[in-house]
């Protein structure tokens, strides 16, 4: 059973939003739980686009990286760009790599293999700065806690710019620039950029050095990057990637991209957040998590269409292999949680295996997480080392824990919901005693009981074709910005329940005189679906809405979030 958090509703405000904007009611309330009072500001938010982003030399260090980089390209330097192997990484990494082309410069890349480096900036980036003879190292998506790294880089007389967007450790790295919103004096107004989103501003600041427009073709990329990533889709991680979708709909699309539309099914569907965060992003970090991502940096490098389309089918096949290993990796950790998790004593789930693969126990603790809300972190051991992948719950703020736990850790890194981790297989019992120590400071009962967040309240009859095209306008759908959930109350079933496949279902409800299509993915097996099915009593239900379009035929159809019998 899911806790019902309805948002209050201000009518005068709602209102007067309404009025000043020409939309409905209910668009004026998405708004405001968005935080968007502001006329203006949701002006912006719902049309705004590229004339709305900030200069990108606001950010702190910005001028500094750029000036070290033309001159490295005038100077004809080597530069090594150095990024992350997820989704967020390789598409920085593309980016940078295609507009440093554009201006006259061929840079080399090093992505680190997850299962033999971990993550970051790490002794294998700096072994291959040094063999490769680079002057420069530029980092995408990683780099802000490697002191250790840079300094040495430092010793070897390689500059180093840093681009990242993660949380800050207590000493910044002695880097020539750092380009991190997080930092304590940077004032940029928008904070929660995404990693490839940083090295878009980077690559926008360094093209207005040499009057070039190359960067703007590169959204498609942002895109990707930062839906992949679940950065919040507000401010101009919202206008980047909404003018990056455009290309996918009408532009000149990246041709390693194009293929993996194509092998993934998608070729004559259009691509939304869904399509980018559940489709075409898994496969690109398929690549990464079964070992080295340079298939997939290839891939989004590649102008020729038969190795993309060859790349695209070798990361399909790796996506299906990271499926099969998460499944068992899952079933081995529901096996541990049994015997070793007693939820009296830990409102924080470590889990720990030897061997377990390293690339998939990051998907495996969110799933954890997400089944029973608790923040969840799973480790792999080997040599007497673990490496851990978290996933955290709104409540819990998992960096601030490990900072927390940090005499117990090697390394860690990440922010408030995921994390990665190093320890030493000889303090897994204190640092799982020690981080569920600070889980009881910080965590109450009720934080632990999963929230359903509902923007609205609202008669299920007062739907209609015109409102749903104006929640659409709230488009693109994501982190900070998730699809609107109404609830409606004292509904009555139309026609019996259908169970399908044995796990949805699907029902038509009534509110009045309309009728509506509902459909209930995973949801058959809930305790109140006998009653449900039996009984066919009045219900109450929260739900997204979307119009379903069958054989030409347009409906407006529910997804239920869940179910409330009356």
């Amino acid at each position: 059973m899911k806790k019902w958090s309805v948002a209050q509703t201000d009518i005068l405000q709602q209102k007067k939003l309404g009025s000043e904007l020409g939309i409905s009611p209910i668009v004026a309330q998405l708004l405001l739980n968005r935080g968007m009072a502001d006329a203006g500001q949701a002006k912006t938010f719902l049309s705004g686009g590229i004339s709305e982003l900030y200069n990108p030399f606001l950010l702190e260090g910005m001028h500094e990286a750029v000036m070290r980089i033309k001159k490295a390209i005038n100077d004809k330097e080597k530069i090594l760009i150095h990024g992350d192997y997820d989704v967020d990484g390789i598409t920085s990494i593309a980016v940078l790599m295609f507009t440093l082309r554009s201006l006259g410069i061929e840079p080399a890349y090093y992505i680190p293999d997850r299962l033999t480096h971990g993550y970051g900036l790490g002794s294998g980036g700096v072994k291959e700065a040094i063999d490769t003879g680079a002057s420069l190292v530029i980092t995408v998506d990683c780099g802000i806690t490697s002191y250790k790294e840079v300094k040495t880089l430092n010793e070897h007389n390689i500059d180093v710019i840093i681009t990242d967007h993660h949380e800050l450790s207590k000493d910044l790295p002695p880097a020539y620039a750092i380009v991190n919103p997080h930092r304590s004096d940077c004032y940029y107004s928008d904070k929660d950029l995404s990693g490839v989103s940083i090295a878009f501003k980077l690559c926008e600041a360094l093209c207005s050095e040499f009057n070039s427009k190359e960067v703007w073709k590169y959204l498609d990329l942002v895109s990707l990057g930062t839906i992949s990533d679940i950065a919040p889709l507000l401010g101009e991680n919202r206008i980047l990637v909404k003018e990056g979708l455009k290309l996918f709909k009408n532009g000149e699309l990246n041709k390693g991209v194009r293929a993996l539309m194509d092998v993934s099914g998608l070729k004559n569907r259009e691509i939304g957040s869904f399509e980018i965060g559940f489709i075409l992003g898994p496969r690109i970090n398929a690549a990464g998590r079964l070992g080295s991502a340079r298939a997939a940096v290839e891939l989004l490098l590649t102008d020729d269409k038969e190795k993309a389309l060859l790349l695209a089918k070798g990361l399909n096949d790796a996506n299906r292999e990271r499926q099969k290993i998460e499944a068992n990796t899952l079933k081995e950790a529901m096996s541990k949680m049994d015997r070793h998790i007693n939820f009296k004593h830990h409102k924080v789930i470590v889990l720990y295996n030897e061997d377990w693969h390293k690339g998939v126990i990051g998907i495996v603790a969110s799933r954890i997480s997400d089944r029973f809300y608790r923040p969840t972190i799973l480790i792999s051991t080997k040599d007497g080392v673990g490496r851990g992948s978290g996933r955290s719950i709104e409540s819990f703020h998992l960096f601030d824990a490990l900072m927390g736990c940090e005499g117990l850790l090697k390394e860690y890194g990440g922010h408030q919901y995921a994390c990665g981790l190093t320890i030493m297989e000889k303090n897994l019992e204190k640092f799982t005693k020690m981080i569920n120590e600070i889980a009881d400071t910080v965590l109450t009962s009720d934080n632990l009981i999963p929230h359903l967040d509902i923007d609205m309240e609202i008669p299920l009859a007062s739907l209609d074709y015109d409102i749903i095209d104006q929640i659409n306008r709230l488009q693109p759908f994501g982190e900070e910005n998730p699809e609107p959930v109404f609830c409606s109350r004292n509904l009555k079933l139309a026609r019996p329940v259908r169970i399908l496949k044995g796990e949805h279902i699907k029902l038509y409800v009534r509110d009045g005189d309309k009728v509506f299509e509902a459909i209930g993915f995973g949801l058959a097996k809930d305790s109140d679906m006998d009653a449900l099915v039996k009984k066919c009593p009045e219900l109450d239900i929260a739900y997204t809405v979307s119009i379903n379009t069958w054989q030409g035929m347009n409906t407006i159809q529910l997804k239920i979030k869940d179910i409330r019998l009356r």
